[in-house]
């Protein structure tokens, strides 16, 4: 009777683990792609093991979203200033996001309800508070300069995701539009057409993201201002004259 073949002992899964396996096949492929089978041969176990961490592949995939934003919370770096802080935090989340593009495209737009977030909102609040608005006023602001952002990280995710013509094309029809149009080679190596739609759309970020904060600094001086003085509404009253000035008006008459 021969021995049966013992078979090698598989590694316990925890949150962490299951994190890291998923957001290195992100990192490789699109998200699109991320299954529980490839999952679970990624972390060399059965894919039924890890709905005993996640419920199902839509919390995953926002346990990974709020992992990406610990990313960009530990690449931000705070300054004194409210507005550069705001620019700072702007861009860190555009660049932290479009690392990942095929993930960005699905969970770009959602809330995770996570601590990096909780944390990054909380830091965006308190800087525009910082600028003389109170926190009634400093939340509509906030959403405001997020959803933005977060919108236009997700138009700029799904441009990448496109082929390299299909990218070509856009680019092509963005300068048509507001600007002499031009013929753009269609045959660029995908990093080139890759960084070439990236720069574009940086730019666009770059003029909106600045409008924003240029209007979030008009607001910062009007508060600074002083008041301007009441006018007064009472018409003044004509002086009598004297009876020096009356005497004298007799004489010449």
């Amino acid at each position: 009777m021969s021995a049966q073949k013992k078979q090698p002992a598989r590694k316990a899964l925890s949150r962490e683990l299951i994190l890291e396996a998923a957001l290195g096949i992100v990192d490789s492929d699109q998200v699109r792609e991320l299954t529980m089978s490839k999952l679970g041969n990624a972390l060399d176990a059965d894919p039924s093991a890890v709905y005993r961490h996640f419920r199902n592949k839509d919390e995953l995939l926002l346990a990974m979203a709020d992992a990406m934003l610990e990313e960009v919370a530990a690449d931000f770096r705070p300054v004194l200033e409210p507005l550069d802080n705001l620019r700072g935090m702007a861009w860190a989340m555009r660049n932290g996001y479009l690392r990942r593009p095929g993930l960005a495209q699905e969970v770009a737009a959602r809330f995770t309800g996570g601590r990096a977030e909780a944390q990054l909102v909380r830091e965006m609040l308190t800087s525009i508070e910082k600028l003389g608005f109170s926190r009634e006023e400093a939340i509509p602001l906030c959403r405001g300069l997020a959803e933005m952002s977060l919108g236009h990280i997700v138009m700029t995710a799904d441009v990448l995701s496109l082929t390299n013509s299909q990218q070509a094309f856009d680019l092509q029809m963005a300068t048509a539009y507001y600007s002499a149009p031009y013929d753009p080679a269609q045959d660029l190596p995908r990093d080139e057409q890759l960084a070439a739609t990236r720069a574009d759309s940086d730019a666009v970020f770059h003029t909106m993201l600045e409008t924003f904060l240029a209007g979030l600094a008009v607001q910062q001086e009007a508060r600074r201002a002083p008041a301007p003085r009441p006018r007064s509404t009472t018409k003044p009253s004509k002086a009598k004259p004297t009876a020096r000035s009356a005497s004298t008006r007799t004489r010449t008459s």
